[in-house]
């Protein structure tokens, strides 16, 4: 499979409010916080079945197959904040184009539409919210109704280049329960594009389904809206 392939995928960027004010005491422990809690909400998900980048002052994680992925990583961070946690996050969560490279490590990386469209849903949040942009909002929602109820519509917003994101504000409904995730079908694929080390930095695409195609054809409705 070549490196340079396109795919659509689910990518929570996260981002801590004021990480490069802190010492770089407090940085190393925020960094240290935010990576526990990332590999406790993770660890069911196989490491083949994403992609995490740290970016400096956060992480944007990507998935490859389910949107639900996404869904229950932004519901943990909400409810660890909402706990207690001393993290103080801002959250994005978008579906959208990607594509998969190989970074100067040589290892797998994400770059694309997709990713910049999340990043900039995450900059309209506000410090323990979680936004979502109306592509993901509109795939996730025709998943299950209880998903579409955990959603309120937040209206347009326009980020520095002038472009406008409609965003939904995830609320504070309990977690519903979710159905067991499945195994990934098309791993060996994806091992091509990196090495096998136990880091978090793998992606894969998961067997095609229903709601798999259900992403791909709103994310082109959804476009042609625009």
């Amino acid at each position: 499979m070549s490196a340079t392939r396109n795919f659509i995928c689910s990518i929570v960027f996260i981002d801590v409010v004021e990480f490069s004010k802190k010492s770089v005491a407090d940085q190393m422990r925020i960094k240290d916080e935010l990576n526990r809690l990332l590999a406790q909400v993770l660890k069911d998900v196989p490491t083949k079945d994403r992609i995490i980048l740290d970016t400096g002052d956060g992480a944007a994680v990507s998935f490859l197959g389910d949107p639900e992925e996404g869904l229950y990583l932004g519901l943990a961070l909400r409810d660890a904040v909402a706990a207690g946690s001393a993290l103080r996050l801002r959250t994005g969560i978008n579906l959208g184009p990607v594509r998969l490279v190989k970074d100067i490590n040589n290892q797998p990386n994400i770059i694309g539409d997709g990713i910049n469209v999340a990043q900039r849903v995450m900059s309209f949040a506000e410090t323990g919210q979680v936004l979502v942009s109306r592509s993901y909002y509109e795939v996730v929602s025709a998943l299950s109704s209880d998903y579409a109820k955990l959603f309120s519509y937040g209206g347009p917003r326009t980020d520095k280049h002038v472009r406008e994101h409609e965003v939904y504000v995830l609320g504070d409904l309990p977690t519903p329960q979710r159905a067991p995730r499945e195994k990934s079908a098309h791993a060996a694929a994806f091992e091509k594009l990196g090495n096998t080390a136990s880091t978090a930095r793998h992606g894969v695409m998961r067997r095609p389904k229903l709601a798999t195609a259900l992403t791909v054809i709103l994310i082109l409705l959804v476009a042609v809206w625009i």
